[in-house]
């Protein structure tokens, strides 16, 4: 399978995305286009369309090599989702062991240079995982499909949910997750949220996101909109991103855990920036990863290519392997 890197961009001039409200004759010309973007948008959505959530895949990777996690990332979603299309969004500076290992399942890099200084409703977006926010909606809209954080692990087909308009899930029982989200092309759904989250922006860390979706989808009839939200044990974040949560997906014996059904857990997201403290452990130990009964173990040995062994993951950095079969 042939990767195809282009110089792309998702916004006309990259992931800005400008306040609105600015008055038009102090707009510069790189805002004046984000919000033309945002009209535009408005003015070619489509509204309860029957054509079902396209199979691409896309990952955003940026400031960092590839690691083994996001490399997992990409061979379970081929290997679960079995999708028409991976597209991997990246700065550039992705190339490792991983990520060349990583290529052949891998239909599209976009190479996507994030400007450096951002603004929106006049605060600054400083933070990566905010430019990635806005990024994801601005795929979604213009692609459509599957988008999925790199620390996400397929389990299980998603075609039962592609006829819906949109789909999401729940982080607990009491929020909605941004990590995986899935819509139609040119979806209203999206855009209309992407107008509400630019809205909410305010620097704080998931005030425009966790938040925002959260209270975007609890004022819609869900039913006559298309919008599937699928409970939190059974959907894309099994476990709750807090400490009790995350220990969970470490604990062994998961299969005994009330409530839980790995046949009906489409997809587990392993939280990596909370569960710092536990991947050097786990992640990296191919003897751990050989006999865990944890929610994580389980599902990274299911996720490994045939052929895989200890000498991949330990000599990872000199990279004299030899194609994994796909």
């Amino acid at each position: 399978m042939s990767v195809r890197p282009r110089n792309d961009t998702i916004y006309p001039t990259g992931d800005e995305v400008i306040d609105s409200s600015v008055k038009p004759d102090r707009r510069t010309d790189r805002e004046k286009d984000c919000v033309n973007w945002l009209k535009s948008c408005e003015e070619n959505c489509v509204q309860n369309s029957t054509t079902p959530i396209p199979k691409h895949v896309h990952f955003v990777s940026l400031n960092h090599p590839f690691s083994f996690m996001e490399w997992l990332a990409v061979v379970s979603a081929r290997n679960k989702i079995k999708p028409d299309k991976i597209t991997v969004y990246t700065d550039g500076l992705q190339d490792s062991c991983w990520w060349r290992r990583a290529l052949p399942y891998i239909d599209h890099q976009i190479i996507h240079t994030l400007p450096g200084a951002n603004v929106l409703n006049r605060v600054p977006i400083k933070l990566l995982p905010h430019k990635s926010d806005f990024l994801r909606l601005s795929i979604l809209y213009h692609s459509g499909g599957i988008y999925m954080d790199t620390d996400i692990l397929s389990l299980n087909s998603f075609d039962p949910l592609l006829k819906h308009q949109m789909v999401l899930a729940e982080q607990c029982h009491y929020a909605l997750n941004v990590a995986l989200m899935m819509a139609q092309k040119h979806s209203c759904l999206v855009c209309r949220f992407a107008h509400y989250s630019c809205e909410r922006f305010d620097g704080g860390w998931v005030h425009h996101s966790v938040d925002a979706l959260s209270s975007f989808i609890r004022g819609l009839d869900k039913e006559k909109e298309g919008v599937l939200v699928v409970p939190w044990k059974k959907g894309f974040h099994p476990m709750c991103w807090n400490a009790n949560g995350i220990n969970q997906l470490y604990k062994e014996n998961f299969n005994d855990i009330p409530d839980y059904n790995r046949s009906e857990i489409y997809s587990v997201h392993l939280y990596n920036n909370k569960a710092k403290n536990l991947i050097p452990k786990t992640l990296h130990n191919f003897d751990w990863i050989q006999t865990s009964t944890s929610l994580v173990g389980l599902t990274i040995r299911e996720s490994l290519p045939p052929g895989f062994s200890k000498h991949h993951l330990n000599e990872s950095s000199r990279c004299t392997d030899i194609q994994l079969p796909k």
